[in-house]
């Protein structure tokens, strides 16, 4: 009896046939002749599972050789998008806290500065590379020179642009990377993606977004507590309130606020938050000696 097999496309059919015609004639023939039309039909078999499987192995090794093409590919597209240094996750204290502001550098961030420095407190940056004029990138030499830490958040921060594809997305970050590179001679290794890690923008090409900077290097933070000092018409009240009243309960909670040039509410709010945060016992840290953080959703 021939053996049963699993053959794919129209090989299957050819096959079949020629093992039903070599069965039909197997009644009118001797013994030998018998084995001997088993055996070809046998070797027709064999052949063919063997042409599946060469064309198996190739669609493999072509997905295998695709993939392998798109990093290259990616590469010499973004050749300075790669992060310099790493995260230090340390022990840190049980009531530690990690300031963040986004979209400086602004004069508000010299006034954000001089407060942080009044109080011993310490911050990480998120800035736009539009922002890195002369001027912008003398604020921030300053932020590194008095150990606040610098972070990648975007080039140009145009939601609808950025995150038009994956492609969008790199080619504003390697932008932002040179100019990281020209004004403070490496890239940093943590970012924040513009709106978080979920939104309507991000969400269909987020994983592949992720996959991608993780292999270039990069750590990336959301927050878990905001003052929401960039939406709607805050108020020093209101921006106090969201922060303290989100703050109890939160694990090593990363505070979002914002140095824009539209932050000056922010700036003169900054003291009291400050003081608040000290009184409750908390220290101050910047992001890369704590685990990375992306929303759980």
């Amino acid at each position: 009896m021939l053996k049963r097999r699993i053959i794919r496309g129209g090989t299957l059919v050819a096959a079949l046939l020629l093992a039903e015609l070599a069965a039909a004639g197997l009644a009118n023939r001797d013994m030998s002749k018998e084995e001997r039309n088993a055996a070809q039909v046998e070797v027709l078999l064999e052949n063919v599972l063997a042409e599946n499987r060469s064309a198996s192995n190739s669609e493999n090794g072509q997905e295998k050789k695709g993939r392998e093409e798109d990093y290259v590919s990616k590469t010499d597209a973004y050749p300075y998008l790669y992060a310099k240094g790493s995260v230090t996750i340390q022990e840190l204290p049980d009531k530690v806290v990690f300031l963040t502001f986004d979209d400086g550098p602004s004069k508000n961030t010299i006034t954000i500065l001089d407060t942080l420095a009044k109080y011993n407190a310490c911050a990480t940056f998120f800035l736009i590379g539009e922002n890195l004029t002369e001027d912008g990138i003398e604020i921030a030499k300053r932020a590194l020179e008095e150990g606040h830490m610098l972070g990648m958040h975007t080039e140009t921060h145009r939601y609808d642009k950025i995150y038009r594809s994956v492609e969008s997305f790199l080619t504003d970050y390697d932008k932002l990377a040179y100019r990281f590179i020209e004004a403070f001679g490496e890239c940093p290794p943590v970012f924040r993606f513009p709106g978080g890690s979920y939104s309507a923008y991000i969400n269909p090409i987020k994983e592949e977004l992720k996959e991608e900077l993780t292999r270039r290097g990069f750590i990336g933070y959301d927050w878990n507590v905001s003052g929401e000092d960039a939406v709607g018409t805050p108020t020093a009240a209101s921006i106090k309130n969201h922060i303290f009243g989100s703050l109890e309960g939160q694990h090593q909670p990363i505070i979002l606020l914002h140095d824009s040039p539209c932050s000056n509410l922010t700036a003169e709010v900054l003291p009291e938050i400050l003081e608040r945060l000290i009184e409750e016992g908390y220290e101050f840290r910047t992001l890369q000696y704590r685990e990375p953080y992306q929303f759980p959703w």
